[in-house]
């Protein structure tokens, strides 16, 4: 009766700890803050050696150095009003974050992609909305 007692709590305690990763694992708000103030030095802080980057023309993998430059040009051309955090999850090892970016040139559309606090994928698109 001990032995299934102890098996029991250690099983409890296992799936309780993996529900705290789980929820504890999301888009740093750094991140968000650092979309709001058009801050591509900070933002490029979290990003992975290479990055999928989507923005304007650009669409391809890009070395981080190559990924916060292009993000700089987005910045510089583009002033920013705000950045509303829409929807944010996580699934299996990844995390992510959907939002709108408002500049002085229109709405855009952001989705932030993150594996082990690292950015995998960022997409800017211009918003239909």
């Amino acid at each position: 009766m001990k032995a299934l007692n102890l098996t029991l709590l250690v099983f409890v305690l296992s799936v309780s700890s993996l529900g705290l990763r789980a929820q504890s694992m999301e888009v740093p708000s750094a991140v968000i803050a650092a979309l709001n103030n058009s801050d591509s030095n900070l933002l490029s802080t979290y990003f992975n050696n290479n990055v999928e980057i989507v923005v304007g023309s650009q669409n391809d993998v890009f070395s981080s150095q190559q990924a916060r430059a292009i993000l700089s040009d987005f910045f510089r051309k583009n002033h920013i009003i705000s950045f509303q955090l829409l929807h944010k999850g996580t699934k299996d090892a990844a995390c992510f974050a959907i939002g709108m970016l408002k500049t002085s040139n229109g709405g855009y559309r952001v989705y932030i992609l993150m594996r082990k606090n690292l950015i995998q994928q960022l997409r800017i698109e211009l918003s239909n909305d």
